[in-house]
């Protein structure tokens, strides 16, 4: 690491060489941000913790160059350039963690689309399928008569479907199977005889 670290934005965001900012203000010896950066006469930078080791082999680590203890000076501009990296990275993570937050609070809006849309969306698709499917197989259910045009809508509800043959009427049975779109197969339980009917002409015993 070089010194020559003026503190100004420009300085901080950019680098030449292509490493990582935070690889330049980190100390070679201990890979630690140099928050207390020390100079020495041939120019390189480190640590407190890099310097106590420079201290103990008196020469510098990158450049092999002699070093005494009375020649290290403090890099004031590398100590201010550390401080802004290390607040323009805490704004990043506050920041991304306030999104973050916010994106939990409001459902996943934002990213995926309004929540309150697709929840309600939701609800419909599980109602609608609710409806068409009000049984389960081997449910025992009794086979409505078919829809009177004559009956008021209110009580047309309580009818079966017209397309359901006479004969069953009224019998009981019991749902053998799950078709599509509402649809079922029952077995009657007095002769055994099966019809697919849709939801409409069934009802529950």
């Amino acid at each position: 690491n070089n010194c020559g670290f003026s503190g100004r934005k420009g300085d901080l965001y950019t680098s030449e060489s292509g490493e990582s900012l935070r690889a330049i203000l980190s100390d070679p010896l201990t890979g630690t941000l140099m928050e207390d950066a020390m100079i020495l006469p041939c120019g390189h930078s480190y640590g407190g913790s890099g310097i106590q080791q420079i201290l103990r082999t008196k020469d510098c680590h990158t450049c092999s160059l002699p070093v005494s203890e009375d020649s290290i000076a403090p890099n004031l501009s590398l100590r201010l350039a550390v401080q802004a990296f290390k607040r323009e990275e805490e704004f990043h993570v506050n920041n991304l963690s306030k999104r973050r937050r916010e994106r939990y609070e409001q459902g996943g809006k934002g990213d995926f689309g309004d929540s309150t849309t697709a929840t309600t969306t939701s609800t419909d698709r599980q109602k609608r399928k609710t409806n068409h499917f009000p049984f389960a197989v081997s449910d025992r259910v009794i086979i409505k008569v078919s829809t009177n045009p004559v009956i008021p809508m209110k009580k047309k509800r309580d009818q079966g479907n017209k397309r359901t043959p006479q004969r069953f009427y009224n019998r009981e049975a019991v749902i053998t199977a799950q078709c599509m779109n509402g649809w079922y197969v029952v077995k009657t339980l007095d002769n055994a005889e099966s019809v697919k009917l849709q939801y409409r002409s069934l009802a529950k015993v």
